[in-house]
């Protein structure tokens, strides 16, 4: 991912985190959501909230007894995430390339917002990255922004960025996710929660399995404690 991109979301990472923190409290969808990949991951393995911001996503998975880590390209970000979240492992990674991920990693992998900064021709490179360190029938959400525009920002929270924010249809995020080979589960839309909570826009979160190559593989288990690499999240 471009550097300003990572540099952006470094100068905002405090006050994003201040901001976005405890997000999960106003949002019970959301938390359905994430209690229903839960369910579906079970005993897999680790959970990774990839493009984890301050932490929020794998903080609530961690307090329902899920073992969880967390990548950002921001290693601001990661540092807030790991301030507010000593008990969870946080690393700096590059959804394109996580590269200090082994394949078949996680059980499941969170992704709340984690593609809206990436340009249409770029997404299902992303995808597939996200495919490899699943585990066989390990577990994706997606969560993103419903739309066909882009919205530029030049400020945010205070400080100057150069962000693109891409809002996608949900029927061509499940075509991304079909050419980066997932099989589809589940796709649900809602409409925005108020604006003191969350920018209004409608939402999609899609459910999509790794499948299988082969009968009886199963996970390579990794522990949440050890080092992992991975995007940002945006709400």
């Amino acid at each position: 991912m471009s550097e300003e991109l990572q540099s952006s979301y470094d100068r905002v990472a405090e006050n994003y985190a201040e901001q976005f923190r405890d997000e999960m409290d106003q949002k019970p969808f959301d938390r359905k959501m994430l209690d229903w990949l839960s369910e579906k991951v079970g005993a897999l393995g680790v959970i990774c909230d990839m493009g984890c911001g301050p932490g929020q996503i794998a903080r609530y998975l961690h307090g329902r007894g899920m073992k969880v880590c967390g990548v950002d390209l921001s290693p601001e970000m990661v540092r807030q995430a790991q301030s507010l979240n000593p008990e969870i492992t946080f690393q700096q990674g590059d959804m394109f390339a996580l590269a200090d991920i082994a394949d078949d990693a996680y059980g499941g992998i969170a992704a709340f917002y984690a593609i809206v900064n990436l340009p249409r021709p770029s997404v299902v490179l992303a995808l597939r990255e996200l495919r490899r360190v699943l585990c066989p029938n390990g577990v994706l959400l997606l969560a993103f922004h419903i739309g066909q525009g882009i919205k530029h920002l030049d400020e945010m929270l205070g400080q100057e960025v150069s962000l693109d924010f891409f809002f996608f249809e949900t029927a061509e995020v499940k075509d991304y996710l079909r050419t980066a080979g997932f099989e589809l589960e589940e796709a649900i839309e809602r409409d925005p929660y108020s604006e003191a909570v969350e920018y209004q826009s409608r939402r999609a979160y899609i459910f999509a399995r790794k499948p299988y190559r082969q009968q009886g593989e199963s996970c390579r288990w990794i522990d949440a404690g050890h080092k992992m690499s991975g995007g940002s999240q945006r709400s």
